[in-house]
């Protein structure tokens, strides 16, 4: 261990690990769409309910502010976790087109 390092890292590996098996990445995918659902079903809890009717005039109902807190909570972790989830079915493992870098680019000037 160097004397930079942190106790925590020694012996740990810093390499990035390969894509899942094709079982996680299903499991990855259906956690991500129950993560998706749920974050929806909360989002509509949110919102204020408007009568119908006969109370079309009244004011909207929201949750009280314990619930809405809650509610708000669970909404901020799902959305953070959905913000950083891996992406379970990689489009491209083609490599980037490197740009080129400034002493290789041509000088019209």
């Amino acid at each position: 261990m160097t004397d930079a390092s942190r106790p925590q890292d020694a012996g740990r590996s810093h390499k990035r690990r390969g894509a899942p098996s094709p079982e996680t990445a299903a499991l990855l995918t259906r956690y991500q769409a129950a993560m998706r659902d749920d974050l929806a079903a909360l989002l509509e809890d949110l919102a204020p309910k408007v009568p119908h009717g006969l109370l079309a005039d009244a004011p909207a109902e929201r949750p009280n502010l314990a619930d809405r807190t809650r509610l708000w909570d669970l909404a901020i972790k799902l959305g953070k976790e959905l913000g950083s989830a891996i992406d379970a079915d990689p489009v491209s493992l083609e490599p980037a087109i490197p740009r080129p870098r400034a002493r290789g680019r041509v000088d019209y000037g």
